[in-house]
């Protein structure tokens, strides 16, 4: 865990690379599904019910998951410097990128309530895998819309 020093240290980082209001909001919206996933995922080992090749499924969708995150900062970061604004106004030269990434990140919410489901028997890993591909496919299609090669 990151002491004051270190959180705020980041915090502005984050305020001078996302800015604060639109890109910050698509970066901070993605990171938070990606948490969600993993408090999922959690829950799963601490129960103990599942196989641990199934757990192992879950734990793979959430590495593949966690590799976009960087690409996502990287993706909002150039948003900001390409697409700079005050407020939640998306600036036209922007929207198809905000939009994807919008998309991914609720794709990846959605990636989180499926694992959850698994968790409780009503879905299966299957559907974790394939909301995790349409996160993946997400992410690549904004680095397309935004001219921006993955690890560039």
């Amino acid at each position: 865990m990151a002491g004051p020093f270190a959180r705020r240290r980041q915090a502005k980082k984050d305020e001078t690379e996302l800015g604060t209001e639109l890109w910050r909001r698509s970066h901070d919206w993605f990171i938070r599904s990606l948490d969600r996933y993993w408090q999922v995922v959690q829950e799963v080992r601490a129960e103990g019910r599942i196989p641990e090749d199934e757990l192992n499924g879950l734990v793979n969708a959430g590495n593949v998951l966690a590799e976009l995150a960087p690409r996502v900062r990287h993706l909002c970061v150039e948003a900001h410097r390409q697409h700079p604004g005050t407020g939640l106004q998306v600036p036209a030269s922007g929207s198809d990128v905000h939009r994807i990434l919008s998309r991914a990140a609720n794709d990846l919410a959605t990636t989180a309530q499926a694992a959850a489901l698994f968790r409780l028997g009503q879905a299966s890993l299957h559907s974790v895998g394939r909301r995790a591909e349409k996160v993946v496919a997400a992410v690549q299609e904004a680095e397309e819309a935004a001219e921006i090669r993955p690890g560039a």
